[in-house]
């Protein structure tokens, strides 16, 4: 099986915003999401139980409804008591959309996006829709496509 693909949102009115990864000049890993950020139970559940190393995060921000870059899971999810609860690849490895998509239209066929799915930090991207969603991406930032392709590499199944 190839990558899982997951959604990553944050609200920047709490104070941070995915600018600050893409802009790190951090070489190493990038810890993401400590035990006071994330609290949801299914958020939680997914990063313990299913998120795995070399997983497809795609950064959303809530409160702007939109979709800003593309990163890579540089550990799998980690459980609570244990610091951050996940590890983002190196800044310089992850795509920061020159032209990000919005919520609507970009977004719209996406459950993850919407709150029929909940409102969970962490949330699955079905394949399906992630074929669709990668030809958006790539359609509305073809400057990247190469460094995006290397993101989207190992996702055997969304390639298919």
């Amino acid at each position: 099986m190839g990558q899982s693909v997951w959604v990553f949102k944050i609200n920047t009115r709490r104070g941070w915003e995915f600018e600050q990864y893409f802009r790190s000049r951090a070489r190493g890993v990038y810890p993401l999401g400590d035990e006071g950020w994330i609290r949801s139970a299914s958020s939680l559940r997914f990063l313990r139980e299913e998120v795995k190393r070399g997983d497809v995060f795609l950064c959303y921000e809530a409160d702007r409804k939109q979709l800003v870059g593309v990163a890579s899971a540089a550990s799998n999810g980690r459980d609570r008591g244990q610091g951050s609860l996940l590890d983002f690849c190196p800044p310089r490895e992850a795509v920061y959309l020159q032209n990000p998509l919005l919520r609507h239209p970009d977004l719209d066929h996406i459950l993850a996006f919407t709150p029929a799915r909940g409102r969970g930090t962490v949330q699955r991207i079905d394949l399906d829709e992630f074929r669709r969603l990668r030809r958006i991406i790539l359609g509305k930032n073809p400057q990247q496509a190469l460094a995006l392709a290397g993101l989207f590499a190992g996702d055997r199944q969304a390639n298919a």
